[in-house]
C-alpha cells in the first residue's frame, strides 16, 4: 500500500479498473468476472484475470484442456450477483493492488459509478467496502461526469459508450442532470455479438472480438449508401478470410439505427439519445452541451465513429438552433489528442484527478460516519458527485 492518497476503482461491465489517486494510468485492468478454480489453481486463476479479453458474451475459457467457469459480475452497467463482487474485489485489493495489510485496506476508495446505479445498489457498495474491506472512507461519483473531468471540462454532453451499456449524460458545473439522462442497452459486446453471428467461420468469442478491435469501422450512413468493400483478416490459426464490410460496418451502424436491426430502445440510437438529452434540459444550457459532446469507452474509438455521430445528432437536431456551433470531441481529425488516447479509462483518470483534490476528503464519508448513523444511507446524502 502506497502513501496517504486514495484509491480509485471503476467496475464496468467487462473490466475493473484500480489504481491510486494523482496517478494517471490505472495500475490495474482486468476482467469483472470470477471464476471457480480450486485451491490448486491459484496461478491458472492469476492467468485468467489477467487475459484482459474477456466480455460479455463468454460462457467459459478453457485452460489446461478444462472447461472453466466464468461469471460475470456486471451486466448492462448493474451488479447482478454481490457474493461474486466481493470476490472480485478481494482479488483486485489484496492480490492486483497488494493494497491490503491485516486484512484492511485502510485507506478511502472513490468510486466511479455508471450512471444508473440505483441507491440500493450503492449502499450495498458502501456496506462492502467498510465492513469487508475496511476503508477509512468513501465517496461515489458518476462515470461520466468523471469521463469530462478527464478531457478537462466540467459542462458538456457526454456519452459513453463502452461493453455493456451506452449513456448519454448531461453535465453542468461538474454535476449531472439525471432527468435528462438517457440511455441505450447496447454497447461493445453487442458488435462483437453481431460479428460473431453473421461470420460463416466459426471462431471463438476472443478471435471476433480481434477481428471487431481491427476491422470494425463506421460509415457515414447506414443502409444503401454504406460502403461495404471486402477486406483480408488473418485468422489465428494463420488462415486468411475475405471480411464482407457490409458486417464489419453493420455491427457498429445498430447502434445508431436499433430499429433497423431488433435492438429494444426506448429512445432512438446514439445520435437521438444524444439530441433528446439535450433538449430535455434548460435551454439556456443546451449551446453549451451541443458545443461540448464528449466521447467515452472504448467503442467511441472505433473508426469513423465521431463523425458518424456528428451527422447523426445533426440530423436530429436540425430543427434546434443552438446547434450551430456542434462539436464533437475528439473528432475525427484528431483533436485534443491527449484525450483521445485516453478514452477507454476516462472515468478512471477522472477519479483519479478528483481524489487527489485537497477537496476530497469533504465530499466523502469516513468509517466514523458509517460507524454512527449505522446504516449506508448516509452515502445517498453526503457522498455522491
Amino acid at each position: 500500500m502506497e502513501g496517504d492518497g486514495a484509491l480509485v476503482l471503476d467496475v464496468g461491465s467487462s473490466s475493473v479498473k484500480c489504481g491510486f489517486s494523482g496517478e494517471d494510468a490505472p495500475r490495474v485492468v482486468v476482467p469483472s468476472v470470477v471464476a471457480s478454480l480450486g485451491a490448486r489453481d491459484q496461478e491458472r486463476a492469476k492467468v485468467l484475470r489477467r487475459l484482459g479479453t474477456i466480455e460479455g458474451g463468454v460462457k467459459s475459457l478453457n485452460l489446461g484442456g478444462e472447461d472453466t467457469d466464468v461469471q460475470h459480475v456486471v451486466n448492462r452497467g448493474k451488479v447482478v450477483d454481490w457474493d461474486n463482487m466481493e470476490k472480485l474485489l478481494e482479488g483486485v485489493f489484496a492480490v492486483e493492488m497488494d493494497a491490503m495489510q491485516s486484512d484492511s485496506l485502510s485507506m478511502p476508495i472513490l468510486v466511479a459509478e455508471s450512471p444508473n446505479t440505483s441507491k440500493e445498489d450503492r449502499e450495498k457498495l458502501t456496506q462492502i467496502l467498510f465492513e469487508t474491506f475496511k476503508a477509512s472512507g468513501v465517496a461515489f461519483a458518476n462515470s461520466a461526469v468523471l469521463s469530462l473531468f478527464a478531457s478537462g471540462r466540467t459542462r458538456g454532453m457526454l456519452l459513453e459508450c463502452g461493453s455493456g451499456v451506452s449513456h448519454a449524460v448531461p453535465v453542468f458545473e461538474g454535476f449531472s442532470l439525471p432527468h435528462a439522462l438517457l440511455k441505450l442497452d447496447a454497447a461493445g459486446q453487442d458488435v462483437t455479438s453481431y460479428l460473431q453471428k453473421n461470420f460463416r467461420k466459426q471462431l471463438s468469442y476472443q478471435s471476433i472480438r480481434d477481428m471487431k478491435h481491427e476491422l470494425a469501422n463506421c460509415n457515414p450512413v447506414s443502409g444503401p449508401g454504406a460502403i461495404t468493400k471486402k477486406t483480408e483478416y488473418e485468422l489465428p490459426d494463420g488462415t486468411t478470410v475475405q471480411v464482407d464490410g457490409i458486417y464489419t460496418s453493420a455491427c457498429i451502424d445498430q447502434l445508431f439505427d436499433p430499429d433497423e436491426y431488433g435492438v429494444e430502445n426506448l429512445d432512438g440510437g446514439l445520435g437521438e439519445i444524444v439530441v433528446k438529452s439535450i433538449q430535455s434540459c434548460d435551454t439556456d444550457v443546451q449551446a453549451d452541451l451541443f458545443s461540448n459532446v464528449v466521447l467515452a469507452g472504448g467503442t467511441t474509438m472505433t473508426e469513423g465513429f465521431s463523425d458518424r455521430l456528428k451527422r447523426e445528432i445533426m440530423n436530429n437536431g436540425i430543427d434546434n438552433p443552438q446547434i450551430s456551433n456542434l462539436n464533437v470531441v475528439p473528432d475525427a481529425r484528431g483533436n485534443e489528442p491527449g484525450y483521445n488516447s485516453q478514452r477507454k479509462t476516462a472515468a478512471w483518470i477522472g477519479g483519479s484527478i478528483l481524489a487527489s483534490l485537497d477537496t476530497f476528503p469533504k465530499i466523502s464519508i469516513s468509517k466514523q460516519d458509517y460507524e454512527d448513523t449505522g446504516s449506508a444511507s448516509i452515502v445517498n446524502r453526503k457522498a455522491v458527485l
